[in-house]
């Protein structure tokens, strides 16, 4: 899994990438830290690891910037985990990634994350990022508006 955080524009500075990527993961001696901008946010992802990941991650805050509804939740589902990023209008509420080994987990953590931030589902569009099975979509239709893949 990447390890990443999101820094505000104004918080960052490259020489101190590694320190600040530091306070939030575990970062081994060969972990090289990369930073990439994110002006549709202002801030700067900071991260550890594949930069095809990073890309992911950065393509899912566009993503999620260009929508145009004020519930914003995009979803990406990888082999062993789940990236979700949710905004309420311009305002980004969360952009984390959890262990997900299957639909169901990814499910709990998509639905544990809406709960935290009082997003009700029943008037949400989910929008996978990328690629979703034909079975965890029927799954959220029941409980979303729209499940849509971007």
């Amino acid at each position: 899994m990447l390890k990443y955080t999101l820094i505000p524009e104004g918080y960052f500075s490259a020489g101190s990438a590694a320190e600040l990527l530091s306070k939030v993961v575990i970062l081994e001696k060969t972990d090289s830290v990369k930073s990439m901008e994110l002006p549709s946010y202002k801030a700067v992802l900071l991260y550890a690891g594949d930069d095809a990941d990073a890309r992911r991650i950065s393509g899912m805050l566009a993503s999620s910037a260009a929508l145009e509804c004020y519930n914003k939740v995009v979803v990406s589902l990888g082999e062993n985990s789940v990236d979700i990023v949710l905004a309420a209008g311009d305002r980004l509420l969360l952009c984390n990634s959890f262990p997900a080994a299957d639909p169901v987990t990814a499910q709990y953590f998509l639905f544990a994350a809406l709960r935290q931030f009082q997003i009700n589902p029943e008037v949400t569009t989910v929008h996978f990022y990328g690629e979703a099975g034909d079975d965890i979509k029927g799954d959220l239709f029941r409980h979303f508006a729209s499940v849509e893949v971007l």
